[in-house]
């Protein structure tokens, strides 16, 4: 039989040792639920951030898009509001352009590809030619193919005075210098699937890897936020 006084002494070990276990423990869901709320509250303000800034694309008054006809690279006519049911992605580039516009359709194309293939199937990417100076399919179709577009998008062209009327609905800067260098705002538009523009967003001039994800992942984030709905 043991002596009382060293049942008391195991007794007093046992419950520390219990106390000691409850405190770590305890410790251990604190520091999850800290981690958890921490990282759920960076996620949350990482994406107002993204929401509100030019890479998550500008709120627009959702207005009707203007509606317009132009000729597509492959010699066939296309009207915009042709393409309703479908939410299309609207940029503006340059035929002879070889910086800032590759750099556009580059977003495009891969902004559309983050999407799973159900969405990214309701979404039409469309060019309109930013350069009144070089309007002839042939144009719009080498420049389709050299950066890999060719039937990835629509890019339409039409006579210098239907373009130059398209960028003034669309209060789009598009002018052609003394040098022949056309200078036009790098824009990318959103219109949803009953033709209503929603976003709007700007090209950044920068090759760096970083921008260029952080420019798809907010045309990604605002495809997906004006993807036709069910009725």
């Amino acid at each position: 039989m043991q002596h009382p006084e060293t049942l008391h002494k195991l007794a007093k070990i046992a419950f520390i040792s219990s106390s000691l276990l409850v405190i770590v423990v305890g410790t251990l869901w604190g520091v999850r639920i800290f981690t958890t709320m921490h990282n759920q509250a960076a996620a949350q303000v990482a994406a107002t951030q993204v929401a509100n800034s030019p890479i998550g694309g500008f709120p627009m008054d959702g207005k009707l898009a203007p509606d317009f006809t132009l000729t597509d690279q492959f010699g066939q006519t296309v009207t915009l509001s042709s393409l309703r049911g479908h939410e299309v992605v609207l940029a503006f580039i340059d035929a002879r352009c070889t910086s800032l516009c590759p750099l556009t359709a580059e977003i495009m194309y891969n902004a559309k590809a983050h999407l799973p293939a159900a969405a990214a199937s309701q979404v039409e990417l469309v060019a309109v030619n930013a350069n009144p100076s070089a309007t002839s399919i042939a144009v719009i179709q080498a420049w389709s193919i050299q950066h890999g577009m060719l039937h990835q998008w629509l890019f339409l062209t039409g006579t210098a005075q239907q373009l130059e009327a398209i960028y003034h609905l669309y209060n789009v800067y598009d002018q052609v210098n003394s040098n022949g260098l056309d200078i036009h705002d790098p824009i990318t538009f959103i219109i949803d699937a009953q033709g209503h523009e929603r976003l709007y967003y700007e090209t950044l001039d920068s090759q760096a890897a970083s921008d260029l994800r952080d420019e798809e992942i907010g045309l990604t984030a605002g495809m997906q936020q004006w993807l036709p709905q069910p009725e």
